[in-house]
């Protein structure tokens, strides 16, 4: 587990209760130190605590997590009155949910603009072990608008996947229908699922990984993940669908660029977005192995 807050205890703190401290000298919410307390990631001197355990002089408070450390600024990529697109980190979900009701990219932004009212609304949502560009709407109306424009495949995006094996076509378009099966994990194709379109274009490809540039035409649930495993090209650190964990620990997949004609002002938006450093790494490698081959 990684450490996301560390505190050393002041002789003015001695006394305090561990989630006195947590709470006004560390900044975690009441949701957070709740959380924290359940999944037993509070350590006081390196032991875990009750959060009603006093604290003394010298002693050290520390929360660990098994999640990415929270930036406090998220990493805008553009911005206005209505709409705001951040690169989201991998291992952060883009919206809330049950298990993610505070630690998400959403509430961080709300964090960020220091405005309990202020709610931003995610327009195409990316899974939470992928990364790159997500954009969200700062209003009902703006959201409506974007998710028009997504329906109407007027909102472009293009992803960057690193997967296993070589394509005998160098670029296509893959149709196929995907579905949920009972006791089945994540999506399989079946012959009464949603219909997908996804459009390829390899890059680099090397003996036994490639780099591709995918365009997905209809949005459906690991629409990507899903469609390479089932024709063959997992994605490689993609646990779910039978990717290879020893590159990487998560889904090699980044949202890298993306285009819009913008709803009200009509100017045309294009943003982009350089991979993340565990996914430029294996191709660094990738590009290695062509070299010396």
């Amino acid at each position: 587990m990684k450490i996301a807050k560390q505190k050393k205890i002041k002789s003015s703190e001695d006394g305090l209760l561990v989630k006195n401290i947590l709470a006004k000298q560390m900044g975690f919410s009441r949701r957070e130190i709740s959380r924290s307390h359940v999944s037993g990631s509070i350590y006081l001197n390196d032991v875990k605590c009750r959060l009603t355990q006093e604290v003394h002089t010298n002693d050290i408070v520390t929360v660990r997590t098994e999640e990415p450390i929270l930036e406090s600024k998220p990493i805008i990529l553009y911005e206005d009155t209505d709409i705001v697109v951040v690169n989201k980190p991998a291992g952060i979900p883009s919206h809330a949910s049950a298990e993610h009701f505070d630690d998400d990219m959403g509430s961080i932004l709300k964090r960020y603009y220091q405005d309990d009212a202020f709610t931003v609304r995610t327009v195409g949502r990316l899974d939470k072990g992928v990364s790159g560009i997500v954009v969200y709407a700062k209003t009902k109306q703006m959201a409506a608008l974007l998710a028009s424009a997504c329906e109407e495949q007027l909102l472009h995006k293009e992803y960057l996947a690193i997967v296993k094996g070589k394509f005998e076509e160098k670029w296509g378009k893959l149709i196929y229908t995907l579905g949920k099966e009972k006791g089945i994990r994540g999506r399989s194709v079946t012959a009464d699922g949603q219909k997908c379109i996804t459009n390829y274009e390899v890059i680099t490809e090397g003996n036994f990984f490639s780099l591709i540039k995918v365009h997905i035409e209809t949005g459906r649930l690991h629409q990507i993940r899903a469609g390479m495993a089932y024709f063959g090209h997992p994605l490689i650190g993609d646990r779910l669908y039978g990717g290879s964990m020893h590159a990487m620990k998560r889904p090699a997949l980044h949202c890298w660029k993306v285009e819009f004609i913008h709803p009200k002002t009509k100017k045309q938006i294009s943003i982009e977005c350089e991979l993340p450093t565990d996914m430029q790494k294996v191709v660094d490698k990738l590009q290695e192995t062509i070299t010396t081959a």
